[in-house]
């Protein structure tokens, strides 16, 4: 496996991480306000939901793409290409709302998917899943 392919399945792996951990995080914080009574259990479990799947789906690809799976490059560009969106979106309001934090968390969203799209782009990592 050349060493870009190997950054961008690490990088695919600890996207993985982040998404069960997001899933852990939003499970906790429902039971946290259903024990004192808030509202807004039932957005947060359907949140925490619908990420299982997609972290499911995401660990999939990290492991086809460790497999030299070659279907799993689309999925993924178009899945960082989404995430970019998303990250930009978040730093413009971060900058907007002058959040410091807010700033830092979305420079490491953007950057973690710029940086595996563009690994996986390489010309290593297309002849590695052409194999």
């Amino acid at each position: 496996m050349p060493a870009k392919v190997g950054w961008a399945v690490a990088g695919l792996w600890f996207e993985t991480a982040l998404f069960v951990l997001a899933v852990a995080d939003l499970f906790v914080t429902a039971h946290g306000r259903s024990s004192h009574g808030q509202s807004g259990v039932g957005q947060t479990v359907v949140a925490g939901v619908f990420l299982v799947p997609v972290a499911a789906l995401w660990g999939g690809c990290a492991v086809a793409a460790a497999r030299r799976a070659y279907w799993v490059r689309v999925p993924v560009l178009c899945l960082q290409a989404f995430f970019v969106f998303g990250g930009l979106v978040a730093l413009v309001v971060a900058l907007a709302v002058q959040d410091v934090i807010g700033i830092a968390v979305a420079v490491v969203f953007l950057a973690l998917p710029a940086a595996v799209a563009w690994l996986s782009l390489t010309p290593a990592a297309r002849e590695w899943f052409r194999r």
